[in-house]
């Protein structure tokens, strides 16, 4: 009898021990930015122009610290490429900001630049995104500006940021309007629309992109992976703790500890 308290309570024990680690372990792996994303994002415009960001992860020699890689193309409605950008930094894992080191670099854009320290999110949210405001990105302008929350639906919370008339050189200023949409739990931009205004001396010219439904799709199921995942954690951890303690007390009640001697 007292030996297999014993193993019951062997057992429980490492239930428990499971319960603490494992789970949270997969947690926050699926928090985490993957090292393996190869990701292809397409806005299209009613001004019939086509927006593709090609987005790929590596690892970096540093733990938590991702390279993210995007090579952005826009067509004209003739299929004609009118702008190449290519973006490069690197990322905390974690939080999905920029590392504090000047590894980031711009080519193809008016903030061209090589080996600057970047500020502000761009690609992803944090995983557990906040109804807060957080600094954002602007490529064409290479500065960071509050981008604030302004809603939810669900899961799906709403941000937007507008600026207007930001100086871009001496012949040009810019004026952006840009609505985002994050899956709260997993940190990613399932839908963005944005309107870009570019003041010249000639007159204005307009742009607006909106991410299209495929890419809609295909983000918003990468946001499912990371939730299914984060939701299995939860039931292991739970099912292992409550297990582990009917085994304890099982094992405990066997050993006769509770019995009442007379």
């Amino acid at each position: 009898m007292r030996k297999s308290a014993a193993i019951l309570m062997v057992i429980g024990v490492a239930l428990l021990v499971f319960a603490f680690t494992v789970p949270p372990y997969m947690q926050g792996q699926a928090r985490t930015l993957p090292t393996d994303l190869d990701v292809v994002i397409v806005s299209d415009s009613p001004q019939g122009y086509t927006r593709t960001e090609h987005l790929t992860t590596a690892p970096t020699e540093e733990v938590d610290e991702i390279a993210v890689r995007v090579e952005q193309t826009v067509e004209d409605p003739e299929g004609e490429v009118v702008a190449e950008v290519l973006d490069q930094v690197t990322l905390i894992g974690h939080s999905r900001f920029p590392v504090l080191d000047p590894t980031a670099s711009l080519t193809g854009s008016p903030a061209d630049h090589s080996g600057e320290i970047r500020e502000g999110l761009h690609y992803f949210f944090p995983a557990n995104t906040l109804r807060n405001s957080y600094q954002f990105y602007d490529i064409t302008l290479g500065d960071a500006e509050p981008v604030d929350y302004v809603g939810r639906e669900g899961d799906i919370y709403t941000f937007h940021q507008n600026r207007r008339f930001q100086p871009v050189d001496d012949q040009m200023n810019y004026s952006v309007e840009r609505t985002i949409e994050v899956e709260r739990e997993s940190g990613i931009i399932i839908g963005k629309q944005e309107s870009m205004i570019f003041h010249e001396p000639g007159g204005d010219r307009g742009m607006d992109f909106t991410y299209t439904q495929d890419t809609r799709d295909t983000l918003m199921a990468h946001a499912d992976e990371v939730k299914t995942t984060l939701l299995v954690a939860d039931v292991l951890a739970f099912s292992a703790k409550v297990v582990g303690l009917v085994l304890i007390g099982i094992g405990l009640f066997r050993t006769g500890i509770f019995r009442i001697r007379r």
